[in-house]
């Protein structure tokens, strides 16, 4: 049974090890990239039915007669438009083999108007979700990023303390926030490399250490290694467009294939925190899971609140109602937002919101990537979700 506020009741931390579902609801869509993409030649759309059906091209191949596989090889040197053309007459003229079909998703009407419109240039290759073999799932690693911005941020802003990068000695040290840095809490790097944007983690968790040879970060004692995070169980994925909205340009041009989870998907994953790790001096600090709740709706509201503010500006009348129901499910104190996957945007990715006005990170993006519409004034904004945590 759950309990007000999902954690049990007599304080937290008491347990060495605490165990919550971590329950969580997509209200845009969401895509959690692989690295991977599907080419042209390794799908073809059904218009009529609104699929795309996903091929094994050895197998195609395989099971092609002579001439069918001659003329699909010289379509797919041509180029992708040529390779989709092929496909399409074979699969019209019932001559693509069912055992080349690995699977079959439903598709948005913007996925399939950009493969009919597609010019020459065209890639045309989509990006899938991860798969198991039970189907597309959301990792846990994905998750476990938001929830450590959030707490990144919590520490810098409730402990009022600022991290500065000492660019003569190349390091990051933490102090306290003094006048002269007004709404300021990181001083970093004018190009911050990925070692120095690892190390600045380092010292604002508390994993850092200093000796002669300069900082040192410690994993071991990394306390997010106390927040252990499953993957959920497999969703359904959906391939969708996703396009790029510029207030001065027309980008219509400018599109992505991709799978995504769809609004209103739900997740479960299981969240366990090891306390006793942070009792008995395992890991640099405590991360209850109570407070780590409060850090989320602190962290994601101020983005969302930016985001709507961007919305409201241009008009964007479909983005405006996901952050309508986000802020509407935000009056119970159970829920908590969160920003997962591609397009998330700097603002939530790199704590954009604690830097310096001129920092090149912190300039507000001139675009927005939306999703589910060939015209992206009209799209969702990617990947915003809402959870709770549950006893």
């Amino acid at each position: 049974m759950g309990v007000p506020g999902g954690f049990p009741p007599g304080g937290e931390g008491m347990s060495f090890l605490e165990s919550f579902r971590l329950e969580l609801e997509a209200i845009s869509p969401v895509h959690v990239g692989t690295g991977e993409a599907y080419p042209a030649y390794a799908y073809v759309p059904d218009f009529q039915k609104k699929v795309v059906h996903l091929l094994d091209p050895a197998a195609l191949l395989l099971a092609l007669p002579e001439a069918r596989r001659r003329q699909y090889l010289e379509k797919v040197a041509q180029g992708p438009k040529a390779a989709q053309e092929v496909l399409r007459y074979l699969y019209q003229e019932g001559q693509l083999p069912q055992e080349a079909v690995v699977r079959t998703l439903p598709a948005s009407a913007a996925f399939l108007k950009t493969i009919q419109e597609a010019t020459e240039e065209a890639l045309l290759e989509y990006r899938p979700l991860p798969y198991s073999p039970l189907g597309p799932y959301l990792p846990g690693s994905s998750v476990k990023g938001a929830l450590r911005t959030a707490w990144l941020f919590r520490k810098l802003v409730e402990g009022d303390q600022v991290a500065e990068f000492d660019r003569r000695e190349g390091v990051w040290r933490l102090r306290q926030r003094e006048e002269r840095d007004k709404e300021v809490y990181i001083w970093p790097p004018r190009a911050p490399k990925l070692a120095e944007n690892q190390a600045f983690e380092g010292a604002v968790l508390g994993y850092a250490r200093e000796d002669r040879r300069g900082m040192r970060l410690d994993l071991y004692r990394d306390p997010f290694r106390a927040v252990r995070l499953s993957d959920a169980s497999p969703g359904e994925g959906f391939l969708n467009r996703i396009g790029v909205f510029h207030p001065q340009k027309d980008t219509r041009g400018l599109a992505l294939l991709a799978e995504t989870f769809r609004k209103g998907s739900r997740f479960t994953l299981n969240f366990r925190y090891h306390g006793g790790l942070s009792r008995h001096g395992g890991v640099s600090m405590p991360i209850p899971p109570k407070a780590l709740a409060e850090a989320l709706r602190n962290y994601y509201r101020k983005v969302a609140e930016r985001e709507r503010s961007f919305a409201e500006r241009y008009k964007l009348k479909n983005a405006l109602k996901v952050y309508e129901e986000l802020f509407a499910r935000l009056e119970d104190p159970e829920v908590f937002p969160l920003r997962v996957g591609f397009g998330s945007g700097r603002l939530s990715l790199r704590l954009a919101l604690l830097l310096p006005e001129d920092h090149p990170e912190a300039r507000e993006p001139r675009t927005r990537k939306t999703v589910g519409s060939a015209n992206p004034q009209d799209g969702l904004p990617l990947g915003w979700m809402l959870g709770r945590l549950v006893v």
